[in-house]
């Protein structure tokens, strides 16, 4: 068992009632391995609609590649499991439409200013009206005043404030907070977390 594994049984075990439709992650044996180095072993769970769902263990213990496997982003050397309803072997881009993934490193683009990046990835998920998308999610995470600076030149916290208004943008009518990669204790949970789950990690 690998650190990943053993850093989650309480949540597990919280997370292991029948599959319902409440359930929105729901995976059972997930395996990864970079070279022969066993990062994420046997690993089962279920989360459900509503929670707010952590990962804890220190650095390498298999966090940030669980994750990865949930969002589609990384296929597993093993076991199976869905995210949203969908299946995350076969279905990934269905569920990269719908998830948010928030990396460590800063995601935006550092020459465009923050409104220039919200209405850049607003296009990318191919929302109908990019600017009006841009203009509600500045008002929504509070970077009123913000927007018109180059995102290279924000401070940390501002820099990471912006990454998470990116990250919440979907192809449809949001199904997912975003799955984060670092916890930001300093965002009002209220103000991220309006949709059925949140999933993160610390890295």
């Amino acid at each position: 068992m690998t650190a990943a594994t053993a850093a989650m049984p309480a949540a597990v075990a919280a997370h292991a009632a029948p599959l319902t439709h409440d359930v929105v992650i729901d995976v059972h044996g997930l395996t990864k391995s970079f070279g022969d180095r066993t990062v994420v072993r046997d690993l089962s769970m279920q989360v459900k609609r509503g929670s707010i769902f952590g990962f804890l263990g220190p650095n390498g213990s298999g966090k940030t590649t669980t994750i990865r496997m949930l969002c589609g982003l990384l296929t597993p050397d093993r076991g199976s499991g869905t995210c949203l309803g969908f299946d995350i072997r076969t279905e990934a881009a269905k569920i990269k439409t719908r998830v948010g993934y928030m990396t460590q490193r800063f995601s935006l683009y550092e020459d465009l200013s923050v409104r220039e990046n919200l209405e850049f990835i607003a296009r990318v998920y191919g929302l109908p009206r990019p600017k009006a998308a841009a203009k509600a999610m500045i008002e929504r995470l509070g970077l009123q005043g913000r927007e018109e600076q180059v995102a290279g030149k924000l401070s940390g916290g501002w820099k990471q404030r912006g990454a998470i208004s990116g990250a919440r943008f979907t192809s449809s009518p949001p199904k997912a907070s975003p799955c984060w990669c670092r916890p930001t204790t300093w965002t009002r949970p209220s103000a991220v977390t309006r949709s059925p789950i949140s999933p993160s990690a610390k890295c």
